[in-house]
């Protein structure tokens, strides 16, 4: 299977991107209206915090899938050295982060409520690992667009060559 171009790997996965981005913005969507009409309940408990943070994540998430659309877009249409995806490189990586960010203040707050429930510390250890994989992400992605950048920029001189 070809990777680029019209019936190729890359328009496979920007539908897939496509149908994760339309569940995240129900949840975006749903998950503020379930947390403003149940708030009282949530107040009595631990989990508000973590529901906040976990909800306030999805709007990076949908950015970055948004972002990754459009990259599989342009791939899709051939246009592979593209300046619009550094644009959209930097936006991944600045919303990677700030998730990463979001998921070790979700950690710090489990590991200050001080709970011993086995549940809790699974929870807490998979937060963790989503917080590094998040946060490694977005490192591998500004490296990513580093390397985008040069590339662009080769391709740029050669094109004058020639």
């Amino acid at each position: 299977m070809k990777v680029l171009g019209k019936k190729s790997l890359s328009t496979l996965i920007k539908i897939f991107l496509w149908i994760l981005f339309t569940v995240c913005l129900i949840v975006v969507i749903l998950g503020g209206v379930i947390l403003i009409k149940d708030f009282t309940f949530f107040k009595s408990t631990n989990t508000l915090k973590t529901l906040i943070i976990l909800y306030l994540s999805s709007w990076p998430a949908s950015i970055l899938i948004s972002q990754f659309i459009g990259i599989f877009k342009s791939l899709e249409n051939n246009n592979v050295f593209d300046k619009n995806n550094l644009k959209r490189l930097k936006i991944s990586y600045i919303s990677s982060i700030v998730m990463g960010l979001m998921y070790l203040i979700n950690s710090v707050i489990l590991f200050l409520n001080k709970e011993n429930e086995n549940w809790m510390i699974i929870y807490m250890l998979l937060t963790y690992i989503i917080t590094l994989v998040f946060l490694i992400f977005g490192v591998g992605l500004i490296v990513l667009s580093e390397i985008y950048k040069r590339a662009i920029k080769y391709k740029e001189e050669n094109d004058l060559t020639i």
